[in-house]
């Protein structure tokens, strides 16, 4: 099958990240990663992050409730500022590995997962006096192209937290 043929297939990426990009992005051999802008907090210190995530042409992710392989997670880092609330992740697809004929629970086009999060009580003192937080992104998962299952991976990027 031709590369644009390909390419037509796989579904659209997030708007977001069309545009030039304009904060940290984690690029692996699999897939693209980026915070939609910085993390808005509220005054009772609750906020939520929303992650776009491209798989990579002919690449597919397990599924946040896969079996059998290690599934996509996010977490969000460090815990002196975030402290962990609900993470919502897209329905996945089912996939057939072809080489094998099993069936697995994917995400094969791009997708967004979204964290909502509390900042600890120093944490949201540092946000009213500096407007701005530093956290991290930890991605973790298992990707598979036509023919290989590759080993699994993990990878960070920064992102703010604002008021």
């Amino acid at each position: 099958m031709a590369l644009t043929a390909l390419l037509a297939v796989q579904a659209r990426q997030p708007a977001f990240l069309d545009q030039a990009s304009t904060g940290p992005t984690l690029e692996t051999v699999h897939l693209r990663a980026r915070a939609d802008g910085p993390a808005r907090v509220g005054v009772d210190g609750r906020g939520t992050v929303t992650i776009a995530v491209v798989p990579k042409v002919q690449m597919h992710v397990y599924a946040a409730d896969a079996e059998g392989y290690v599934p996509f997670t996010l977490k969000l880092t460090p815990a002196a500022v975030v402290t962990p609330g609900k993470v919502s992740y897209p329905t996945a697809e089912i996939s057939v590995f072809p080489p094998t004929g099993e069936t697995s629970r994917v995400y094969t086009k791009p997708f967004t997962v979204t964290y909502t999060f509390g900042l600890t009580a120093g944490a949201r003192a540092t946000l009213a006096a500096t407007g701005t937080l530093a956290a991290t992104a930890v991605l973790r998962y298992q990707a598979c192209d036509d023919r290989v299952c590759y080993r699994p991976t993990s990878g960070t990027f920064p992102f703010d937290i604002v008021r």
